[in-house]
């Protein structure tokens, strides 16, 4: 793998200093205590350029895999709502890409992909952004809620652009990041903070990455290295935007392998890898402001100081130069959309294999369940009252109603359809319809989707039995989609 850095890229910097290691610097500048932000670039020989003077603010930058274009989320105005934009790495050629989707953000940039099923071979470029469309509140009621989306940079053959929301969690998601193998991998609210999860770039196979039942600790703005490790921002409370410990996992087995990388006291944000094989951070001081410096995850120490202006904060350092494209994937909705006709039609189909297969002490007893039920969440708009008391679940800024409910057989396994693309979570019953065991998450099941789960907190490093469930022997999924769908 040949590796050209050629330049760097941070969100929120300051003025411009001597050029690290030879590099042109690409910065985004924001000024302390906070009076907007722009997007600009260090040159070489020492002169800053700046690329967003048309915009009131401009922030999130991601860097092409080619290296010469930039992603980016900017508003004219203050008023504005923030969209997504493209440029080249000069700061020519800007183009909105999204329009009428509340506020866009945190943009990057997804491996090509084609969706012309059944042949899938009109490739095209795709994006992953966070975006408040939905308009309503999230879990807790502290604002709009986030979630994920994915759309084509360019037209896809015959379709033109399309526009998917990928994810349907009510606390909220955000800070993407795509991983070499094509997953996304993300930050997501799950009642007690933020823990990290991956999905499909195009929403399907939703997975627990670290941290999901962890309670104590947030974790936020992960990035991969190329030594198949994951870094990421761990922290007390639920702002993606303050400071933490850097913390690494393996890929290969991270539930398992969770290192503190820095020293205790020290704050860091928004970690990225670095042209040596370390990494870019941004690191805080006591009483100072935010800086790039360069951090050494051997050694697990600070490095030198690339850009620390006591007049700026500077955040959200990255290569601009050519980097591996991840691979890309065929969206399982698209191939499966063939068969989402007819009493199908938006649906998804969800198995579980064992409701009893559980690492939990507290999991139900094999023969205890008799049914499932599902219920859907209903986030409130703005200005509606609480649903319910706050501390509980389902979360207080969420209404309920119940999709339906489908048998579990002896084998602990039941075979659902479901109305696609709505957040729910599960309850097991017993055979007098008493609830012995709830889910206190948010899942879903994409439209056109087929998805399978092993168990209820299922040991995540066993592979399951391999044996036909007599839910899929039966074959004869109940359907569950509410009452008027």
């Amino acid at each position: 793998m040949n590796w050209c850095w050629t330049a760097l890229l941070f969100l929120s910097c300051l003025p411009a200093r001597a050029a690290t290691r030879g590099y042109p610097l690409i910065l985004v500048q924001e000024a302390v205590p906070g009076a907007g932000s722009r997007i600009v670039r260090l040159n070489a020989d020492g002169t800053l350029q700046v690329l967003t003077t048309d915009f009131a603010e401009a922030a999130d930058p991601c860097v092409s895999f080619e290296g010469t274009h930039l992603l980016f989320a900017g508003r004219k105005s203050v008023s504005d709502s923030w969209e997504i934009w493209e440029m080249q790495a000069d700061g020519s050629g800007k183009r909105p890409l999204t329009a009428g989707l509340g506020d866009c953000r945190e943009p990057i940039y997804l491996a090509k992909a084609a969706v012309d099923a059944p042949a899938f071979e009109q490739k095209v470029r795709w994006f992953c952004f966070t975006s408040t469309a939905p308009g309503v509140l999230d879990e807790e009621g502290r604002g709009p809620l986030r979630s994920l989306y994915a759309q084509n940079l360019e037209p896809v053959p015959g379709r033109g652009i399309v526009t998917w929301r990928t994810t349907y969690n009510l606390g909220g998601d955000g800070a993407p990041t795509v991983l070499a193998d094509g997953r996304v991998l993300f930050s997501s609210w799950q009642r007690e903070g933020l823990a990290l999860m991956t999905i499909s770039w195009a929403g399907e196979d939703l997975n627990a990455f670290y941290g999901t039942h962890d309670g104590a600790l947030s974790q936020s703005a992960p990035c991969e290295l190329p030594d198949r490790s994951v870094v990421f921002v761990e922290h007390q409370g639920s702002d993606p935007h303050q400071g933490g410990q850097l913390a690494r996992v393996e890929l290969r087995r991270p539930l398992y392998t969770h290192q503190i990388l820095s020293r205790e006291g020290e704050e860091y944000r928004t970690p990225h890898p670095a042209p040596d094989g370390g990494l870019l951070v941004a690191r805080r001081r006591p009483g100072g402001t935010w800086g790039i410096y360069r951090f050494d995850p051997i050694k697990g120490r600070p490095g030198p100081e690339v850009l620390d202006d006591p007049a700026w904060d500077e955040l959200d350092a990255q290569v601009l130069a050519p980097r591996p494209e991840p691979v890309g994937r065929i969206p399982m909705v698209e191939f499966a959309s063939v068969l989402d006709v007819g009493e199908l039609k938006g649906l998804g189909q969800l198995q579980c294999l064992n409701v009893y297969d559980s690492d939990r002490p507290d999991q139900a007893r094999p023969g205890q369940v008799k049914q499932v039920r599902l219920v859907e969440g209903v986030p409130l708009l703005p200005g509606e009252a609480p649903a319910r008391p706050p501390g509980g679940w389902p979360p207080a800024h969420v209404r309920t109603r119940i999709l339906g409910e489908a048998p579990v057989e002896p084998d602990g396994s039941f075979y659902v359809n479901v109305a696609g693309d709505l957040p729910f979570y599960i309850e097991a019953l017993d055979a007098e319809g008493r609830v012995v065991q709830t889910m206190r998450a948010w899942t879903w099941v994409r439209a056109g989707d087929q998805r399978g789960c092993i168990g209820c907190h299922e040991n995540k490093e066993l592979a399951p039995e391999n044996r036909a469930t007599q839910a899929l022997i039966r074959a004869q999924p109940v359907t569950l989609k509410g009452e008027g769908r």
